[in-house]
């Protein structure tokens, strides 16, 4: 197999093995649902994690809601569970031109978060789902703070500058 590319883009989270001939269920993290088609040659990772593993894709398909992939090489439920929980990638071959005012979240880790007076706060660590919402972490000296990730609260994202703009005169006086 080939060497893991230095940059991956989350495309999907795998869940757990599906059936019993290696296929693995994967909840989609992309605007593109259909994206599931073009997949070749995928990296999964450990969420944060440095490990990871090239895989083949042989087969794939969807439901209104996830995709279920097969990959060579995996073709029992066991040999697929190790797979769960990890992060399933693509290389910059694979990243695609994302529409005007989207951003890959994989771009945001390592940007510098600026506040309404234009005053900088921190750097974004990560986004965080938790379900019901997606929030910026951002490293700053008093710590890690949580922003929601809203229009009230997420101003700017620019990608060239590697900044992120934020309104956070809502939380002054609870976070900072």
């Amino acid at each position: 197999m080939s060497e893991t590319p230095k940059e991956l883009t989350l495309v999907g989270v795998l869940q757990k093995p599906y059936g019993l001939l290696g296929e693995i269920k994967v909840k989609p993290e992309t605007f593109d649902f259909d994206r599931h088609k073009q997949l070749k040659q995928v990296y999964c990772r450990k969420r944060h994690g440095e490990e990871v593993e090239t895989l083949m894709v042989r087969a794939t398909r969807a439901d209104n809601r996830y995709w279920y992939l097969k990959f060579e090489d995996i073709k029992t439920p066991e040999a697929a569970g190790h797979l769960s929980g990890m992060e399933l990638c693509v290389g910059p071959e694979g990243k695609i031109e994302l529409p005007k005012g989207m951003v890959y979240f994989s771009d945001l880790p390592g940007m510098t978060a600026i506040d309404e007076k234009g005053e900088r706060v921190g750097t974004v660590s990560e986004v965080m789902e938790t379900g019901a919402q997606e929030f910026l972490s951002l490293k700053t000296s008093r710590g890690e703070v949580l922003v929601p990730w809203n229009d009230q609260y997420v101003k700017k994202i620019d990608v060239e500058t590697k900044t992120v703009e934020l309104d956070l005169s809502m939380l002054r006086g609870i976070l900072f």
